[in-house]
């Protein structure tokens, strides 16, 4: 019997062309899209950025802050600039501005050169809110924090009602804070102490709110001015390099301190009798209320936004309270 190569080439080549038919069939057979999960879009893009060293700070008032953002469809980035120089800050904010997101929460520095970039993200329809510290004045720029005059006031009374006797006092203000804020911070003081006879300001420092700095500057007051008997912060690290040098040279029992901001540390402080009590915010509520400020204005419910936040005076008789309340992020 005779083998016909034809008839097996040509079997071959069908069962070839039919698996080919085949495949491409389904390779290119159009299926239901379905999105993975990275491709759902949020409702707005918002970035917080920080230029403050307080780092557990900053990382409660970024939890109220996505708190409130998960609610509303919020997607929020965190920019930490890890440290308090304002050209990195500049420097973050321009990329920011420039990445044109829906919303901006700021540690503002207090330099007016700061003006041109909160009004070039104003111009991109980019609401921008200052957070924590008072900054310029700015018609495009709305604040949630303190309110310097208040800080002043509230650290002069809690100073008149901690001393018994004439009393000289060093007062620490932050460079960091905008010209009027600093004017403002003093006013309040002033005001608070204005009938208080016992109580005269004996030194007034300019800080720029960095620990190992107010450290130095601590030791040469009260190497210089020993009659120096309180001290008195508008910031945080101001608080904790006093408090430092105090115990360093043995003087806790002869030194009232009166600070500003809470940490672990200065909790601590506190307990220990170092420092005699600090005013100091809610950093979950400032970041809750920082976003919600953040999205009035993306939804065009608000034009321009000030919320000062409420202080707290924490000292020996609350501070355990105060830092389970508010030092602990869930």
């Amino acid at each position: 019997m005779r083998f016909d190569w034809r008839l097996m080439i040509a079997t071959l080549l069908f069962v070839l062309l039919l698996s080919l038919s085949v495949f491409f069939f389904y390779s290119f057979k159009e299926e239901p899209y379905t999105p993975s999960p990275s491709s759902f879009r949020y409702k707005y893009h918002f970035v917080m950025i920080a230029r403050d060293t307080d780092k557990n700070f900053w990382t409660k008032v970024l939890y109220g802050a996505e708190t409130v953002g998960k609610s509303e469809g919020v997607a929020l980035e965190y920019f930490d600039s890890r440290s308090a120089d304002a050209k990195e800050f500049e420097r973050y904010l321009e990329m920011i501005i420039l990445s044109r997101v829906d919303g901006i929460l700021c540690s503002v520095p207090g330099s007016s050169s700061f003006q041109s970039l909160i009004n070039e993200a104003y111009e991109k329809k980019i609401p921008v809110v200052a957070l924590d510290k008072e900054t310029f004045s700015n018609e495009n720029l709305s604040f949630v924090g303190v309110n310097s005059f208040d800080l002043g006031f509230k650290n002069g009374v809690a100073l008149t009602n901690a001393v018994k006797k004439e009393t000289k006092v060093a007062v620490f203000i932050n460079l960091s804070l905008a010209d009027q804020s600093y004017d403002r911070y003093l006013q309040g003081f002033n005001q608070a102490i204005k009938d208080v006879k016992e109580v005269e300001v004996e030194l007034i420092i300019n800080s720029k709110g960095e620990s190992i700095s107010a450290e130095e500057q601590t030791q040469l007051i009260l190497k210089n001015h020993p009659e120096i008997q309180a001290i008195v912060c508008s910031d945080v690290n101001d608080t904790l390099g006093v408090a430092k040098v105090v115990i360093d040279l043995n003087r806790v029992s002869e030194i009232t301190i009166i600070g500003s901001g809470l940490t672990p540390e200065i909790a601590n402080y506190i307990e220990r009798g170092v420092i005699e009590g600090v005013h100091a915010v809610d950093p979950f509520e400032l970041g809750a209320q920082g976003m919600s400020t953040l999205l009035r204005l993306k939804q065009n419910r608000s034009l321009k936004e000030r919320y000062d936040m409420p202080l707290f005076l924490i000292n020996r008789d609350n501070v355990r309270r105060f830092s389970n309340n508010y030092m602990i992020v869930p």
